[in-house]
């Protein structure tokens, strides 16, 4: 077979990811090296490999500031990810829990900080026990995530995610892919991080070939670079990995793998690792199933190569399904109900099918106390779970076909200014004088909040959506009563239809701040004694409505960060309780359905 087009970017970015390859690259050939960087990112290889090896000292890309700016981010994440793990670690073994990193080979850095998440190994009988360390750790379990005993834990500092763990009872996707006992026997602890327990070369090949064929279905380079390093330390058991493939029902899967990336190796390096005997045996494999060597030959018969190197989807997933069904290790009832499971959730991932239930969450507090940064930092944390979330604020009078009246009775406003200003309030207490005034203010008001939060709130929530309100009809509430001063009767009927017509929040945040710190974080309003007084009676308005209507009080003094924190930790926490849809239950993907 003819040798496909390799661009010389593509070669020297492999040669840069293997180890060992690196160190014969000539760096005095004309080389593209901003297009070297965006194929080692795009290919996960960790720069944090390059950046201190003596190899390349010479080599032009450590010099440009491109790299060494990508470089210093991904250091910065390496380092913050590591430090995580540390703490989870230190519980993990305070607990008498071993933990493998699947995905690391021992390949410096073996600390797999390019990952999507860190995958996790504990033994089976160890996964309630971590769950409950995780948690412990402030860690969110992403239940719309889960997978057969496969856990996905975030970390959330704000709204942001600062560490996600896969957590796995089993090495698997869907299904088991290894031999758990002999893996578990075989780990080791990494050479350059004592930090990182390994499993064996053997098992480390096993787990990148499947990874990259059965569940990615792509080989990186970074996956050509771990395999060609566990084929570095010494003679490998290919018995074994032969055997545990076969029992496990992919021993087709690992004959094609394995040359695939042997004719990978001989074009991007010019030789493979892989023994001359193991590829015979791999033929023969190939050989005594006809219809598997014509969809090799069409996927190594391009013309350009490029990588991610693509496996085509239709061909991996047949031979996923005859992977489940040629399990030995499973009973031929237990490989039926495998292959509907993950028939089901197939058609749910490909069909984009998110299944997820609605929410509805509110903050409320007086200006200045940090509605919007905490609603927009919920609504990141959502997005980053893969839960569909939405922002939404609104006031009293904020809608186009309120404006006239909103600047007949309070004056023309920016709609994007956040505080109600004292001298604003007083204006229209002023023109609310008028009883008929106030009436026909008020009652368009009303009217304009809930037909807005049933339309675009209470709908949206029905169908599976979260919608986040920064301000709610308890901020309307106040407002209402600030703005009709010797009216309580009518502030108290306002609440009363608001409470009735509107949605009721599954979470309802109060966000309390002292009066002169809201003052002081808004500009306009610093130094403004009737700024500030006008908040402190709206606090006690608030405080009185939050007794009343059940909302959760949060002091926010403390500082946005951690209160932030706080907020999505128990926010998401109370989402994922008792998680379950019916469309995921048609889907047999409850969390109930995968994990009994």
């Amino acid at each position: 077979m003819r040798s496909p087009m390799l661009s010389h970017e593509l070669v020297a970015a492999a040669h840069l990811a293997d180890s060992e390859a690196r160190k014969h690259l000539d760096f005095s050939q004309s080389t593209d090296w901003s297009a070297v960087l965006g194929i080692l990112t795009r290919n996960k290889v960790p720069l944090a490999g390059l950046a201190y090896d003596s190899a390349l000292d010479t080599c032009p890309l450590l010099t440009q500031p491109t790299f060494q700016e990508v470089a210093a981010k991904e250091e910065a994440t390496w380092s913050a990810l590591r430090a995580e793990y540390a703490l989870v670690h230190k519980e993990f073994l305070n607990k008498g829990i071993q933990s493998v990193l699947i995905k690391s080979v021992g390949l410096a850095p073996s600390f797999p900080y390019t990952s999507d998440n860190l995958d996790v190994l504990v033994r089976p009988e160890h996964i309630g026990l971590a769950r409950g360390v995780l948690n412990d750790l402030g860690y969110v379990e992403l239940r719309n995530i889960e997978e057969p005993q496969k856990f996905l834990f975030r970390k959330f500092r704000g709204g942001e995610s600062v560490s996600a763990i896969h957590l796995h009872g089993l090495v698997g996707w869907g299904v088991p892919f290894m031999d758990e006992e002999a893996l578990w026997a075989r780990c080791r602890v990494s050479v350059d991080d004592p930090l990182v327990l390994v499993p064996s070369p053997e098992d480390g090949f096993l787990i990148t070939i499947a990874h990259a064929f059965y569940e990615n279905k792509s080989f990186k380079l970074l996956d050509l670079a771990r395999i060609r390093h566990c084929l570095r330390q010494g003679e490998l058991d290919f018995a074994y990995m032969e055997r545990v493939a076969r029992r496990r029902g992919w021993a087709d899967g690992l004959a094609l793998s394995l040359l695939l990336c042997a004719r990978l190796e001989e074009w991007l390096y010019g030789e493979s690792l892989i023994p001359h005997r193991i590829r015979e045996r791999a033929e023969t494999v190939v050989a005594a199933s006809a219809w598997l060597r014509q969809p090799l030959e069409s996927t190594l018969k391009q013309d350009k190569i490029t990588f991610p190197f693509r496996i085509p989807f239709l061909f991996g997933k047949v031979l996923y399904y005859r992977k489940i069904l040629t399990d030995s290790e499973r009973s031929l009832p237990t490989r039926l109900a495998d292959v509907v499971r993950t028939l089901a959730w197939g058609i749910k991932l490909k069909l984009r099918i998110s299944g997820q239930r609605g929410m509805l969450i509110s903050f409320s507090g007086t200006d200045g106390s940090g509605k919007t940064v905490h609603a927009r930092a919920l609504v990141d944390a959502f997005t980053t779970s893969e839960i569909r979330a939405r922002y939404f604020w609104s006031r009293a009078g904020a809608s186009a076909w309120m404006g006239q009246l909103g600047r007949m009775v309070s004056g023309k406003r920016d709609r994007t200014r956040v505080s109600d200003t004292a001298s604003a309030l007083a204006r229209r207490r002023q023109r609310l004088r008028h009883p008929l005034l106030r009436l026909g203010w008020l009652i368009l008001t009303l009217a304009d909040l809930i037909v807005r939060y049933n339309l675009r709130v209470r709908l949206l929530r029905l169908v599976g959506g979260v919608v986040v309100c920064d301000r709610y009809i308890y901020d309307a509430t106040v407002e209402i009563a600030a703005s009709l001063p010797g009216s309580s009767a009518w502030a108290w009927w306002a609440e009363r239809v608001l409470i009735m017509l509107c949605p009721r929040p599954d979470v309802a945040w109060l966000l309390d701040v002292p009066a002169e710190v809201g003052a002081r974080r808004q500009p306009d309003e610093a130094g403004n004694l009737a700024a500030q007084q006008e908040l402190e009676q709206q606090r006690a308005t608030y405080l009185a409505l939050a007794r009343r209507c059940g909302l959760t009080l949060l002091d926010t003094r403390s500082g946005q960060a951690q209160t932030t924190s706080q907020v999505v930790r128990e926010t998401l926490r109370r989402y994922y309780h008792d998680y379950g849809t019916w469309v995921n239950a048609l889907l047999l993907s409850n969390p109930s359905q995968l994990n009994r």
